[in-house]
């Protein structure tokens, strides 16, 4: 994709301190993008921000929240935020994930799994239903969902992470079968395999700690945001082509 290929467009990132969603974030920016970050951590936003800055990116906007633990309607807040402060949105990724370790299903907490599903299919579900009316009113607007191969459900001991990412590839079909009469909507999901992000150090701690989310995953990413995606929907792309889960 050519650098400015986001520009004039605002998308919206949650989990944007993440492994892949920072990684996402600075690339996004550099095609031009303005950016709304979500993340539970004022200071990593706050230097993501900064980095992004440096580079010459748009100063971007931060919405620190957690959403397993935050009251009221965070949702609906942040959308109505968006459209005070920049009047439009043209794309969400739903980087944001939660997973504790490799837990058999008898030996899960309850509330580790209610946290689980609540931020990989309930935050995504309200945030992009608080986001639809100003979606629906960009010229080009896309939402990707973050997939995991481990949702196939043949992966043993990753818990409510991976029941979480078997609901969000339901939730991503549905969304694109209710909206596949639009062509200036689309849905999709991107399952960019194996990364070294603190998310998969937990299942796997003696990775290379130094490593990056993969540029193909990145691109892949800004495809489906971009001009370039328009006509893909209802899809899920896998750059990576790996079995092995756990971004």
């Amino acid at each position: 994709m050519p650098e400015p290929a986001l520009q004039d467009r605002v998308i919206l990132i949650t989990g944007a301190t993440g492994g892949f969603g920072a990684a996402l974030a600075e690339a996004a920016a550099a095609a031009g993008a303005q950016l709304v970050l979500a993340g539970r951590q004022q200071k990593k936003l706050e230097a993501l921000s900064d980095r992004i800055t440096a580079a010459g990116g748009p100063v971007p906007c931060l919405f620190p929240v957690d959403f397993t633990r935050a009251s009221g309607d965070p949702y609906q807040l942040l959308a109505e935020g968006i459209e005070a402060d920049l009047g439009r949105l043209d794309g969400v990724v739903h980087a944001a994930a939660r997973f504790q370790a490799l837990t058999p299903l008898a030996g899960l907490e309850l509330e580790e799994w209610q946290r689980a599903l609540h931020l990989g299919v309930t935050v995504p579900f309200a945030l992009t239903r608080a986001c639809l009316p100003l979606l629906g009113r960009s010229p080009d607007a896309s939402v990707v969902f973050m997939d995991d191969a481990v949702g196939r459900g043949d992966n043993a001991f990753w818990g409510g992470y991976a029941v979480a990412k078997a609901g969000l590839s339901s939730l991503m079909t549905l969304f694109a079968t209710e909206h596949g009469h639009r062509d200036d909507l689309r849905f999709n999901a991107l399952r960019p395999g194996p990364m070294a992000t603190p998310l998969r150090a937990r299942a796997f701690p003696s990775q290379d700690e130094k490593a990056q989310p993969t540029d193909q995953a990145v691109s892949a990413c800004l495809h489906l945001l971009g001009p370039s995606g328009r006509g893909i929907n209802g899809q899920t792309l896998d750059p990576d082509q790996s079995d092995l889960g756990g971004c």
